[in-house]
């Protein structure tokens, strides 16, 4: 699907600003053709060995979408 294919390896970037991320899969609600959440691969150095975490932000947490993904929540704490 396209916005999907626009979607997977965006950078994602949390409300303080920080790269948390890169979109690595999209899940949708095929009834209702919507996007539900993106799953993002973490971003770093355990990302790079294959350690990076993968977490699920649900699409109402995502603030924009340009160039980058914009979420309205901090990811890491």
């Amino acid at each position: 699907m396209k916005i999907e294919d626009d979607l997977i390896g965006k950078e994602v970037i949390d409300a303080s600003g920080d790269k948390v991320g890169t979109v690595k899969e999209v899940e949708w609600d095929f009834q209702s053709k919507r996007v539900e959440s993106i799953e993002l691969e973490e971003a770093g150095i355990s990302s790079k060995i294959g350690l990076g975490d993968k977490r699920v932000v649900p699409i109402n947490e995502v603030k924009e979408i340009g160039d980058k993904v914009l979420i309205k929540t901090r990811i890491f704490k």
